[in-house]
């Protein structure tokens, strides 16, 4: 079945034409007695409406596109079609992203064709999308790099059982520990589910797509996830959603699982901007570490990933 596409056409103009234009139904349906014909004037008018604008995504005009590893049929991670056409025609400055899962309908060279939930068969750009490697295993301890399968967006998670590698069960380590909201009875930054086969991979490698990296950005460092790396050009997602382009130069990629203990002098992000503080607790079975929280009494919890050691901060 064709896929309906969501962004409909309802414009004024076209509702007026839906419900004030004369239809000819095959029959005189008129109330008058007398055949006279309905002046000129008084007679409303087909307009020709509008056709919507066709618009070629390229957000980030000035990052270089490239091949792409994703095959047809595999998951990949990309933002919605909507925001994509919006940050192509009026910048991605202010956009705001979600990366949500889809699929690989054509891939190509610069550009791959998308097979979208909720939009039509698109083209973008390969540096939009974040393939997700097929056919995986993982054990227990591993961070992969899946979506929020009960709910939505892109998502580290850590294994916590994986008593079948290839569908494992996994707590999402970039949602809030202390979330208020629950299900079954069960806050979502702490609860665990089992996600399906082929819809994640393992995170091994610095500079990897979904992995952190500690953005200089003035005197400060911020927090950002990686999108894609080509030459010495970082594009990223960070702190409430916002794309940006970096230097690789400005840059320090973070490990994927930190190498901390308790008493340690790290640095990790408060409200996406790192901080000097020291760890108080890790948890290897969740993926977390809990550390002085510089602004408060009760402490900050920080993900895998998202760790320092090495910052020069003031």
């Amino acid at each position: 079945m064709k896929k309906q596409k969501k962004r409909m056409a309802t414009s004024y103009e076209q509702l007026n034409i839906l419900m004030f234009s004369n239809f000819d139904l095959g029959g005189d349906f008129s109330c008058d007695e007398t055949d006279e014909e309905t002046p000129a004037e008084s007679k409303e008018v087909l307009t020709d409406v509008p056709e919507e604008e066709v618009v070629k995504v390229d957000p980030f005009k000035d990052f270089p596109k490239g091949n792409i590893i994703a095959q047809e049929g595999d998951y990949v991670l990309t933002p919605s079609l909507n925001w994509q056409i919006d940050a192509t025609k009026k910048g991605p400055e202010s956009q705001t992203f979600i990366f949500y899962s889809a699929k690989m309908a054509k891939p190509g060279n610069e550009y791959s064709v998308i097979d979208f939930i909720f939009d039509d068969d698109t083209e973008i750009p390969n540096y939009m999308i974040i393939p997700i490697r097929p056919d995986e295993s993982a054990k227990v301890g591993d961070i992969v790099l899946t979506w929020w399968q009960s709910g939505s967006g892109m998502k580290r998670a850590i294994v916590t059982n994986a008593s079948d590698p290839k569908a494992p069960e996994v707590n999402y380590i970039d949602i809030d520990w202390n979330n208020p909201a629950k299900t079954d009875d069960v806050g979502i930054g702490q609860k665990t589910e089992k996600i399906e086969p082929n819809t994640f991979h393992v995170l091994k490698n610095k500079w990897e797509a979904g992995t952190s990296v500690a953005v200089k950005v003035n005197n400060d460092y911020k927090v950002a996830t990686i999108v894609n790396v080509s030459g010495d050009k970082v594009l990223t997602i960070g702190w409430a959603g916002i794309m940006k382009i970096y230097d690789k130069n400005d840059c320090v990629a973070l490990d994927i699982i930190p190498n901390v203990k308790v008493g340690d002098e790290i640095q990790a992000p408060w409200v996406g901007k790192f901080v000097n503080t020291k760890v108080v607790k890790v948890d290897k079975k969740f993926g977390r570490v809990w550390c002085d929280d510089p602004h408060s009494d009760d402490p900050m919890i920080v993900p895998f990933g998202n760790i320092a050691t090495t910052l020069e901060i003031k």
